[in-house]
């Protein structure tokens, strides 16, 4: 309960960061906004692009929001998107629709509509495919799990109705990700109240209480533990949103013998929270969890 209640008010709170970060964001030198990878005059299928403005192809990021599943958009991680792009990094930050006006696989499908569109159009916006990242925190960094399984795995292609793009991502990296989805349901139900069961409740039973649908989101049991190989991940003690279920996660891969990174961080000059490398970039314990990402993917260029 605590810990659901922890991550209905974060997404609250990265609400209200994104409204203020996009503020900053728009005075970026290289940003290019409101691109449809979907031309439907839907918001939610639109994507922004930092750092494109090169002479050649460049490395890049796809950098998945957070939000509780049921808000944020792509300008949220705008301060983090801009420290990625001044790494050299092309960033491409897609928005996405919300739950509970879609469902998980919509939302799964509408990603993998943007991965290919990034091979579709990286000569126009100078991406590199041969170094391509896919970055995500919170339930941004859920959807980046799942689709890094899915990657991996046809018969979650098939179950998605996905097609993987032509390109491979060279690496996966997770900020403070939601790793356990079967535990939003303990907060189901009229008798359950709080922000927690807000979030629960908005997404609904009907979603939620799809088995089916759930068996094939479990990420400790819809796919072959494998699939993770190379996964990167970072959370905080002060985590009380999803710093479990990463550490959960953390041991079931472990003790399948899965090679990943996790790296936590200790408070040094401020009280780490959720995300905070996301909605706190100045921080000295984001600088640091914000190079340690960033060279984590450099190690991996081609």
């Amino acid at each position: 309960m605590k810990k659901l209640l922890a991550f209905a008010l974060t997404a609250a709170l990265l609400l209200t960061l994104g409204a203020s970060a996009f503020a900053e964001g728009e005075a970026y030198g290289d940003l290019i906004s409101d691109v449809a990878y979907i031309d439907d005059g839907d918001a939610n299928h639109t994507l922004d692009i930092y750092g494109s403005d090169k002479a050649e192809a460049t490395k890049t990021v796809v950098e998945v929001h957070g939000g509780g599943f049921i808000g944020g958009n792509k300008t949220t991680n705008t301060d983090h998107s801009i420290v990625f792009a001044e790494a050299g990094y092309v960033v491409v930050t897609p928005d996405y629709s919300k739950l509970p006006h879609v469902s998980f696989p919509d939302v799964i499908r509408e990603l993998f509509t943007v991965y290919n569109w990034v091979g579709e159009h990286a000569e126009e916006y100078h991406i590199d495919l041969d170094n391509v990242f896919l970055s995500g925190d919170s339930a941004g960094g859920y959807y980046v799990l799942l689709s890094m399984a899915i990657m991996r795995d046809p018969a979650l292609q098939e179950y998605f109705g996905v097609t993987p793009p032509s390109y491979a991502f060279s690496g996966y990296v997770t900020t403070c990700p939601m790793a356990d989805i079967f535990s939003m349901r303990d907060d189901l139900g009229e008798d359950k109240k709080g922000p927690a069961a807000y979030t629960s409740n908005t997404i609904g039973a009907e979603i939620l209480m799809d088995d089916d649908l759930m068996a094939h989101m479990d990420l400790f049991t819809c796919t072959d533990p494998a699939v993770f190989e190379g996964l990167y991940m970072m959370t905080t003690p002060g985590d009380k949103t999803t710093g479990a279920t990463v550490v959960k996660f953390d041991a079931y891969l472990t003790d399948s013998g899965v090679a990943h990174t996790l790296k936590s961080y200790e408070d040094v000059e401020n009280a780490l929270l959720h995300v905070f490398n996301i909605g706190h970039t100045d921080w000295v314990e984001s600088v640091a969890a914000n190079q340690d990402e960033i060279d984590f993917m450099d190690a991996l260029l081609n």
